[in-house]
């Protein structure tokens, strides 16, 4: 087995990362700004503020880290709320719809989307999503395996940063529920 076949590659837009980092500094410092009371004349308080910035934070997050990982004998789509894991065996087929969003049909007549290579007027000029798939196409072909048993599973995507964040949001949100009234 060549080096190609055995290295983890993983496909995501430099745009998503570039803008999940940089929303989600801006919104952390916007909720250390409303914390420390800079704004002491909002009427709902300084936490409805923290909260509404936690909550950007969640949504920016879960979007960012949206990515293919193409591992050793399965590919992993991971969405915003979703983790899809395909083994190659059960990929028939994988190609870009008409809207320009990326999708693996699957032997088992599923189709998965996937969020990080979604169609875009700036795609359409770009091509991205194409070049993913010729990329996809192409690892599969190499890393696909004689036949296992192995099932394509879904489960919840797990980000640390959205899920602390996430809890964060809710309680800082009961708290200013609490205090306003």
């Amino acid at each position: 087995m060549n080096q190609v076949n055995q290295k983890k590659i993983v496909l995501r837009r430099i745009s998503f990362v570039a803008l999940s980092w940089t929303i989600m500094t801006v919104m952390a410092f916007i909720a250390a700004a409303a914390a420390s009371s800079a704004f002491p004349d909002l009427s709902p308080g300084p936490l409805a503020g923290v909260a509404a910035a936690l909550g950007t934070i969640v949504l920016t997050r879960r979007i960012g880290a949206s990515r293919i990982m193409l591992g050793k004998s399965e590919l992993i789509v991971v969405n915003p709320v979703f983790t899809y894991r395909i083994p190659y065996r059960l990929i028939t087929e994988v190609d870009t719809s008409q809207d320009g969003t990326l999708t693996i049909h699957t032997a088992e007549g599923g189709e998965i989307y996937s969020i990080a290579f979604g169609g875009s007027l700036l795609d359409h000029f770009i091509g991205s999503s194409d070049r993913a798939a010729a990329r996809i196409k192409d690892i599969v072909r190499q890393r696909r395996s004689p036949r296992t048993e192995a099932q394509a599973r879904r489960t919840l995507t797990v980000s640390w940063i959205a899920d602390f964040c996430l809890l964060a949001t809710i309680g800082v949100a009961v708290t200013a529920l609490l205090t306003s009234g």
